[in-house]
């Protein structure tokens, strides 16, 4: 038998970890920039916190610290800048605490890097530094987050809401069957797969 000179192959990480807040993160390799714009490498690498990356972590971080909360996560991009909607409710799509809410908020809100002042009507940019447990630079990539104290539409947790307040004649006209409220959500696009879903939470 030939031997083979051909070196095994080795696999390059896909994903990166970090320490934040004594709880532990990971991203993928793309948000872990080794190098400038022009190409030039970085003294220290940095973390690319941009609405798609924060919108990942901040659904860790409530996962890691509140683990009976139902979190779902939204990230945009448009003209001048890009947005991330965080949604937390518990598995009925009830609300969660104002103390959770606020946790979330203060926790995604280092990944801005501005606010909009209302007084001015102009938008502020910060020069914070925010970084890893361990010293490596976070760059903040975020326009606007905003944590919303409900279940994003049409996820599982808002079809249980949805089906009991039917059923509870919440939505006008009197009370309706399980049947009814069921062909009521199908009516707004809600997929098979959630509404099967919520059905064994009801």
């Amino acid at each position: 038998m030939r031997e083979s000179n051909q070196k095994p192959k080795v696999m390059k990480p896909v994903k990166f970890k970090f320490e934040l807040e004594g709880l532990m993160f990971q991203l993928p390799v793309k948000f872990l920039k080794k190098t400038d714009y022009s190409g030039k490498p970085l003294k220290h690498p940095e973390i690319d916190m941009n609405h798609v990356a924060a919108a990942n972590v901040v659904k860790q971080y409530v996962k890691a610290k509140y683990p009976s909360v139902t979190v779902s996560a939204k990230s945009d991009s448009f003209s001048m800048g890009n947005s991330v909607d965080i949604y937390l409710s518990d598995e009925y799509g009830n609300p969660v605490s104002t103390e959770i809410c606020k946790d979330v908020d203060r926790f995604g809100s280092q990944f801005e890097y501005g606010r909009f002042n209302g007084m001015i009507d102009l938008y502020e940019h910060f020069d914070e530094d925010v970084r890893t447990d361990n010293g490596t630079p976070i760059k903040s990539g975020v326009k606007y987050l905003h944590v919303n104290n409900r279940a994003a539409f049409g996820t599982v947790p808002d079809v249980v809401r949805m089906i009991k307040d039917m059923m509870a004649g919440g939505y006008g006209g009197g009370p309706v069957n399980l049947n009814k409220a069921v062909e009521n959500v199908k009516g707004y696009g809600i997929t098979e797969n959630n509404i099967n879903k919520a059905l064994q939470l009801i």
